[in-house]
């Protein structure tokens, strides 16, 4: 019976802080991000990331922190008293928001996986793009079947070139596309979309679309260094639009031209480009420094902290 209410009151607070934070950030990422005000698409990228595991980070270091511990070194092992209703309710609720978001993510992995496969068949695969940090991402050159240029892969990223991309792109156009592509496959993209879904919560789409869309622009900055390279991606995009809708992209993708709706935006904002200074910004150490503080704190006051931690437990219960 003790473990039974352990794990019960575990996922009951787990569960309680995962919905309860979800909420505030579904409401509050807007604001937070005009206040924040990022300074590149990158920053407002990270900066979406973050707000959007939020939820799922905080309330895991809460239940592992301090949930389980308070229980197992402050409740009495001899007592008999009842899992409780309440804890039984939400442990069932959080059971079943794990249960989904598993679920979902492997289902979306494995559509992904099955649509590489077919890409990649025939494929040739092409010599490794070297980027200037020394990182080489394979480059295959695929079918018609194929999006024109994407990633696919989780874990291990790859850029995908159809024949249609090939023959309608010119050197330098291809060249900062496959820039654009890279970028997305350094970042593992893929990786953090496949995170989406495992920590479903249906209030959170349209800042996923806000981050996708800022990726995309983020991506389009790490392909671009001076103003011919931005004609040259804003072409590159245009040309692959008008090759017409191959197979639809998969869920785990990024691909060149990821929604047509962004296509103006981002080619106007491309052809509006100039050579700017990167703002300065402050050491990464610097920004290390709040959560540092906060650990520290938390570290000087942990036994306060697992003793309310116990009485919001035992509330609970009851």
């Amino acid at each position: 019976m003790f473990a039974a209410r352990c794990i019960g009151v575990s996922l009951a607070v787990f569960v309680l802080l995962y919905v309860s934070l979800s909420l505030s950030v579904s409401w509050g990422w807007k604001l937070i991000r005009r206040v924040c005000r990022p300074r590149s698409a990158r920053g407002s990228a990270d900066l979406l990331f973050a707000l959007r595991m939020l939820p799922l980070t905080v309330s895991t270091i809460v239940t592992f922190a301090f949930t389980l511990p308070s229980f197992l070194l402050l409740e009495p092992r001899s007592t008999n008293e009842a899992i409780g209703t309440a804890p039984l309710a939400l442990g069932l609720c959080c059971l079943i928001l794990i249960a989904t978001g598993i679920t979902r993510a492997a289902m979306t992995q494995r559509r992904a996986s099955r649509a590489l496969i077919k890409w990649l068949d025939g494929s040739m695969l092409m010599e490794p793009q070297i980027l200037e940090s020394g990182e080489a991402v394979p480059i295959f050159r695929t079918g018609n079947s194929a999006p024109g240029l994407t990633v696919a892969g989780v874990c291990a990223p790859k850029v995908l070139v159809s024949e249609a991309a090939f023959a309608t792109l010119n050197p330098p156009e291809l060249r900062t596309a496959l820039r654009h592509e890279i970028a997305h496959a350094l970042r593992y993209d893929n990786l953090k979309k496949l995170v989406f879904r495992f920590s479903a919560f249906p209030a959170m789409a349209d800042l996923e679309r806000t981050w996708s869309e800022q990726t995309e622009m983020a991506a389009d900055d790490a392909a671009v260094s001076s103003f011919q390279d931005a004609l040259d991606l804003a072409a590159a995009l245009i040309k692959v639009s008008r090759l017409g809708p191959a197979e639809s992209s998969s869920e785990l993708t990024m691909a060149l031209l990821h929604s047509s709706t962004a296509l103006s935006a981002r080619v106007h904002r491309l052809v509006r480009w100039e050579k700017r200074q990167k703002p300065q910004t402050r050491s990464s150490w610097w920004y290390t420094l709040p959560v540092m503080a906060t650990l520290l704190g938390v570290l000087m006051a942990y036994g306060s902290a697992l003793t309310q931690m116990h009485n919001v437990t035992e509330w609970l219960v009851r």
